[in-house]
């Protein structure tokens, strides 16, 4: 993915007119198809789509660029403010995200990840699930994927250590070549309590294989054993042996919480391909404000999904989409003279 970072709307608004960016609002709007360029505004250390911004023309832009700059770094511990602000040129495709560990240059793949993202509220990247994918898939791009992402990290030297990398896979309908294209790697874990469904549908977790990648092996069978996951056991890409997904639980309500539908989430709780479910607590009491979700930072909860029934994992999935669209009923702010 072209992309630039910016420390100045002067450097933004130049690289966004090389990618065909235009001044007036493209026809359609950003949500329309017959947009035309779109380029994506976000931090240059970000997490979780916070203040990603999707652009159709310099106006937005340059709205989304002024936002960002000197807001704070997510997750610092100094106080850090962003001093530069990543252009990229939109990229089509299905988003993957795959937390890969290396030992000294060997690398596995410990899950690979299929967004799924959706425009609400206004917002137009807003987390719904985060899927496991297998390798074995008849389509191949699973695979494909895994190779182009063990290159990416050849050509950043990254040799030891745990990476949570995400790109775009396209697959042209004419010649069905698949096209990867890489979008960040971020130096860190999966930001996201994957372990329990990872164990379950994979039989591993990157947690155990850093731990695996950094003791080494013996060669004594009882030792190794003792010293937990053996890294020479390990696929280099993984395989799924259980449909799993993060879903994640979006509020289309904003204002007063006035009521809880305890009804709602009993049905979700009760679907047979939920595994576990948390609501967060501040959603939980009523009188308590809650906002549309934009981000994972105002989801509301999630709930893990797994079932050996592709059809029924599904079905589940979408009734869980559904449902999330009443938890909450709301008093609604009030506008100032109302």
């Amino acid at each position: 993915v072209k992309q630039k970072s910016c420390r100045t709307l002067e450097d933004a608004e130049e690289f966004a007119r090389g990618l065909g960016l235009p001044e007036e609002n493209n026809v359609g709007g950003a949500d329309s198809p017959e947009s035309s360029t779109l380029v994506v505004v976000k931090p240059l250390r970000g997490v979780a789509s916070d203040d990603v911004h999707l652009c159709p023309n310099l106006p937005s832009l340059r709205k989304a660029f002024t936002k960002i700059l000197q807001s704070p770094v997510f997750g610092s511990s100094t106080a850090a403010k962003h001093e530069q602000v990543l252009v990229q040129e939109f990229a089509t495709g299905v988003e993957y995200a795959a937390d890969v560990v290396c030992r000294d240059g060997e690398r596995k793949v410990a899950a690979l990840w299929r967004y799924d993202k959706r425009a609400v509220n206004g917002a137009p990247f807003v987390y719904h699930a985060t899927e496991l994918a297998s390798v074995d898939s008849d389509e191949g791009v699973e695979k494909e994927v895994c190779s182009y992402i063990f290159k990416a990290l050849e050509a950043l030297g990254i040799r030891w250590g745990l990476s949570h990398v995400e790109v775009i896979a396209e697959t042209s309908p004419d010649t069905g070549k698949i096209r990867v294209r890489l979008v960040e790697v971020n130096c860190r874990q999966h930001n996201t309590d994957f372990m329990p469904l990872c164990n379950a549908c994979v039989g591993y977790n990157a947690l155990d294989m850093v731990l695996a990648a950094h003791l080494g092996s013996t060669g004594d069978e009882t030792s190794d054993r003792d010293r937990g996951l053996p890294w020479d056991s390990i696929p280099t890409m993984p395989t799924t042996r259980a449909y799993g997904a993060i879903v994640h639980f979006v509020s289309h309500v904003q204002g007063t919480i006035s009521r809880i539908r305890y009804d709602i989430l009993e049905e979700a709780d009760g679907l047979a391909s939920v595994v576990d479910m948390h609501m967060y607590p501040q959603f939980m009491e009523e009188g308590n404000p809650i906002r549309k979700t934009v981000d994972i930072r105002s989801d509301t909860g999630w709930a893990h999904i797994m079932n050996d029934d592709e059809e029924e994992f599904r079905r589940d999935y979408a009734r869980l989409v559904e449902l999330m669209k009443d938890m909450f009923e709301v008093e609604e702010e009030k506008e100032e003279g109302e």
